[in-house]
């Protein structure tokens, strides 16, 4: 994960092959917050029968950090909640726009943040 005035960019590692890692890019260009917990953290979440399988890059439309933050704050920002689900970590995003996707490869071992 990397921040910086370009936005927030995330990669993830989906399979290896050799010494080849095969994952994606997840970019957001206009993040206004994010967090960084340990998939055990959001076990609530992602053991319900209503958590879609399969997907690494989720929308959260209702229920998530986003609602939560505004009922605090008392007031709602009309802002879009995303979460990138892995099998060690988990991040939540406040986005106003979708975020940008590609998949990438890179070798084992090498240390490639991921491009600005």
């Amino acid at each position: 994960m990397n921040f910086n005035e370009a936005g927030l960019f995330i990669r993830v590692a989906c399979h290896m092959a050799g010494d080849n890692v095969q994952g994606f890019d997840v970019v957001f260009r206009h993040a206004s917050a994010f967090r960084l917990l340990d998939e055990l953290d959001l076990a609530r979440y992602w053991t319900s029968a209503h958590f879609p399988r399969g997907f690494h890059v989720l929308e959260v439309e209702e229920g998530g950090w986003l609602d939560e933050e505004s009922r605090l704050q008392g007031y709602v920002n009309p802002r879009r909640e995303w979460l990138i689900v892995t099998g060690n970590a988990c991040v939540s995003v406040f986005c106003s726009v979708d975020p940008q996707i590609e998949d990438v490869s890179w070798r084992r071992g090498i240390e490639d943040a991921p491009d600005d």
